[in-house]
C-alpha cells in the first residue's frame, strides 16, 4: 500500500497517513487514537509536517517577485544584478570643517615652526553624534603657515577607511567578495582598487572595458557587501598569478552622519596632526572648528522594497535619458522628500527637496520647521551633480538642471463635528499630528486629494464624527486679490461717484479662475516644479491676514472650526 499525493493539501496528506495506518493494523482505530501514546507521537508528527509545509510555502512565496510579501534580499537583489540594476549601498555624509586659530593660542609657544601639516584620511570624531569622520584634503599631507586669525577648510567624508588585500589568480572573471559583520556598510562611491601599486579604473559593465584596460567591476554584493570582478584581458586586464590586489574603501553610517546643529568646538582629533618639527599637537586645543558647510546628504542603503518595485523599469542597457529616468535615480539615495523631473525646450528640469524629516526634532514639527529646510543650497545642488556624472550613463546629448522647488503656499480650513466628550484641544493637537506626518512624507506627484486627508483624519482622530476640509492658495489669492488692487486704484484716480460694479475687470483677468486647486474636487494642484506648503504669512483677497504661527488665537495655516457636537451613542 502507498500514500495517495494526488491532493498536495495538508489536511489531505494527514487523512491519507491516517487511512494507511489504519489499514496496516486491525486495531488502528484504538492504537492512533488521541488518547493513546501513538496517537499523541502521530499528533507531534502532523504538526511538526505542518510546519514544514508553512515554512515551504513561505519559502517559495519569497521567489515570487509578484508576492508583496516576498522580502528575500539576497533573492531580490540577484534578480536585480541580473537585470542590470545596481542597488545603491549606504552613502556617506559629506560637508566642510572651518579651523581658526584661537585668539588664545601662543602660536610661537604651541606650535613649532608656527606649521602644522594634516595628513589625507585622518580621523576626527564629532561629540554630537560619536561617529568618526575622515578629512578628505585630496593630497597626501598639506601643511599650513599659522598665523594670527589664520583660518583653514578641511572637506570631511563620514565612515572609516578600511583595507582588505586579496592575490591575483591570473584566471578570468576573478572575482572577490568584500562584506562587513553586523550594521555596517560599504559606502556606495568610495571604493578603490589596486593592482600591484596601480589604480584601476571602476566600471559599471564589463562590456564597458577595453582590451587589456587596468579596470574592474564594483557592485553591490548579494549580502550588501561588494563585489570586485575582473575581466578576461579581450575586456580589461586580468591580474596575474600572485598579483596583489588591494581593494579600499569607507565603512559608513548612512545616515546618522548628517549632523545639522552647528556646535563649536565638538570635535575630537583621533589621529595625529604635527607641528613644524614632526611634534604632535592638538589641534582641537589650538584651533576653534566649526561647521562652514553642512554635513549632509548622508543615506541608508537603497530599500529592499525599492529595489523590488523598480526591477520592471531597468535593463542592462540603462542611460539617463528621460526626467523619470533621472527623478528616478536620485530617489534611489533615499536623502530627499521631493523627487521631480521635467523637460522644458530640450533641457531636463530636476527639482529636488532635502528630506525635511532631518530638521525635525522633538521640539519641532511640519508647521514650525524652518523654511530654508525645504530649499537647496549651491553645495546641495553641486552634491547631486556630481552624483548624476558619477554614474556613467548620462546620455550625452542631453541637458539637465537641478533647480530648488518653488514654495506655494496653502491654508486648510477644517469644519468638524466632533463628540460630546472629546477636548477641543486634543482634537486639534491629533489632526496637527496626522497633517504633520503627511506632509512630511509628500513624495512626488501634483495633486493632494482632498478626500485623503479627510480619510486620514477620520482614520485617526477618533473624536471626530464627522469633518469637511477646505484648501485656500495663496497665489489664488493673490490673482484676485491684484485685480481688487487696480479697482481700488481706479477709484482714487476718479473724481466722479462711481462704484467697484460700474469699472469693468482689466481683460486679461478672469473671475473665475482658480489657481493651484482643483475646481470641482477641491484638491491641491501643483507643477513639478513647486512644492505646497501648509503655512501662513499672507493675506487674501478680502485683506484677512494667515498668520505664519501655528497657535495664534487669529486665522492661521490650520484653522479648525466646530459645527457642533454629537453623543457617542448615537454615532
Amino acid at each position: 500500500m502507498s500514500l495517495d499525493f494526488v491532493g498536495l493539501t495538508f489536511d489531505g496528506i494527514k487523512a491519507d497517513v491516517e487511512y494507511f495506518l489504519r489499514q496496516e493494523h486491525s486495531k488502528g482505530s484504538i492504537l492512533y487514537s488521541k488518547a493513546s501514546p501513538y496517537g499523541q507521537i502521530l499528533s507531534v508528527l502532523e504538526n511538526m509536517h505542518q510546519l514544514s509545509f508553512l515554512y515551504l510555502k513561505n519559502s517559495l512565496n519569497q521567489f515570487d517577485l509578484g508576492d508583496a510579501n516576498s522580502l528575500n534580499k539576497r533573492y531580490i537583489r540577484n534578480a536585480a544584478i541580473t537585470t542590470g540594476h545596481n542597488p545603491s549601498r549606504a552613502t556617506s555624509s559629506t560637508g566642510t570643517l572651518k579651523m581658526t586659530i584661537k585668539s588664545s593660542s601662543d602660536i610661537e609657544k604651541d606650535i613649532s615652526g608656527s606649521k602644522i601639516t594634516i595628513f589625507n584620511r585622518s580621523a576626527i570624531k564629532s561629540k554630537t553624534n560619536s561617529l568618526e569622520y575622515i578629512m578628505n584634503i585630496g593630497s597626501e599631507k598639506t601643511t599650513h603657515n599659522i598665523t594670527p586669525n589664520y583660518s583653514f577648510f578641511v572637506p570631511i567624508i563620514q565612515g572609516k577607511w578600511k583595507t582588505v588585500t586579496f592575490t591575483g589568480t591570473d584566471d578570468n572573471y576573478q572575482s572577490f567578495q568584500v562584506s562587513e559583520e553586523g550594521n555596517a556598510d560599504v559606502e556606495n562611491f568610495n571604493v578603490e582598487v589596486i593592482v600591484d601599486g596601480d589604480l584601476w579604473e571602476i566600471k559599471n559593465h564589463l562590456y564597458e572595458m577595453i582590451p587589456e584596460e587596468k579596470a574592474c567591476v564594483v557592485r553591490t554584493g548579494y549580502n550588501g557587501g561588494i563585489d570586485i570582478i575582473f575581466g578576461n584581458g579581450g575586456f580589461g586586464e586580468v591580474p596575474g598569478i600572485g598579483s596583489v590586489i588591494e581593494v579600499n574603501y569607507i565603512i559608513t553610517n548612512g545616515s546618522d552622519g548628517n549632523i545639522f546643529s552647528k556646535v563649536m568646538n565638538d570635535w575630537t582629533m583621533i589621529d595625529d596632526v604635527i607641528d613644524g618639527s614632526g611634534q604632535v599637537v592638538d589641534i582641537t586645543d589650538l584651533f576653534d572648528i566649526t561647521i562652514f558647510t553642512d554635513i549632509n546628504f548622508g543615506a541608508d542603503g537603497e530599500n529592499i522594497l525599492f529595489t523590488k518595485n523598480i526591477l520592471p523599469m531597468v535593463s542592462n542597457n540603462y542611460v539617463l535619458a528621460l526626467p523619470q529616468q533621472y527623478a528616478y535615480y536620485i530617489k534611489r539615495l533615499g536623502v530627499f522628500t521631493h523627487v521631480n523631473a521635467y523637460e522644458e525646450n530640450g533641457t531636463i528640469f530636476i527639482t529636488v527637496t532635502p528630506n525635511v524629516n532631518l530638521f525635525k526634532d522633538s521640539n519641532s514639527d511640519y508647521f514650525t520647521i524652518d523654511l530654508e529646510a525645504f530649499i537647496l543650497d549651491d553645495n546641495e545642488k553641486a552634491k547631486i551633480d556630481q552624483y548624476l556624472k558619477s554614474s556613467g550613463t548620462i546620455q550625452l546629448t542631453r541637458k539637465y538642471k537641478i533647480i530648488s522647488p518653488k514654495l506655494s503656499y496653502y491654508a486648510i480650513n477644517i469644519s468638524y463635528i466632533s463628540y460630546s466628550d472629546a477636548t477641543d484641544d486634543s482634537i486639534r493637537a491629533q489632526v496637527l499630528s496626522t497633517l504633520s506626518d503627511y506632509f512630511l512624507d509628500l513624495g512626488s506627484g501634483n495633486r493632494i486629494p482632498r478626500s485623503e486627508l479627510v480619510r486620514l483624519i477620520s482614520t485617526n482622530v477618533k473624536d471626530i464624527h464627522s469633518l469637511d476640509i477646505q484648501f485656500i492658495s495663496k497665489k489664488n489669492e493673490d490673482y484676485h486679490l491684484e485685480q481688487k488692487k487696480r479697482v481700488e486704484n481706479k477709484l482714487k484716480n476718479l473724481e466722479s461717484n462711481l462704484s467697484t460694479t460700474d469699472i469693468k475687470d482689466d481683460p486679461n483677468y478672469n473671475r473665475n479662475k482658480v489657481l493651484g486647486i482643483d475646481p470641482i474636487m477641491g484638491d491641491i494642484l501643483f507643477d513639478p516644479n513647486e512644492i505646497p506648503l501648509i503655512r501662513g504669512g499672507w493675506k487674501d483677497r478680502n485683506g484677512n491676514m494667515y498668520s505664519d504661527a501655528i497657535d495664534s488665537l487669529g486665522l492661521k495655516s490650520v484653522n479648525m472650526i466646530k459645527k457642533g457636537t454629537i453623543d457617542r451613542k448615537n454615532k
